[in-house]
């Protein structure tokens, strides 16, 4: 446990969080569709204590790849929402 404590005590805050979650999930993996990057950092996050909305996730996608700018329909809980 203690182990996960000092790997988790780089990221500073929610949005710091997010931001190098998408980075590294974008360099690995290139071309996975915008829902698969954005619940990949959502439960991400979470792992690491962070409980970011998919919007603010989205949010941050967006100024990544402006392309997908909307034309993705997202799920969060039993709405939805377009990035």
């Amino acid at each position: 446990m203690k182990q996960d404590i000092q790997h988790h005590s780089r990221y500073v805050s929610e949005p710091n969080a997010i931001h190098k979650c998408m980075a590294t999930y974008l360099e690995m993996f290139s071309n996975m569709p915008p829902e698969w990057y954005i619940n990949s950092v959502y439960y991400s996050c979470n792992r690491k204590g962070f409980y970011p909305t998919r919007k603010d996730i989205a949010k941050l996608f967006v100024l990544y790849r402006p392309e997908w700018s909307g034309k993705a329909l997202i799920q969060h809980g039993s709405g939805f929402f377009l990035i």
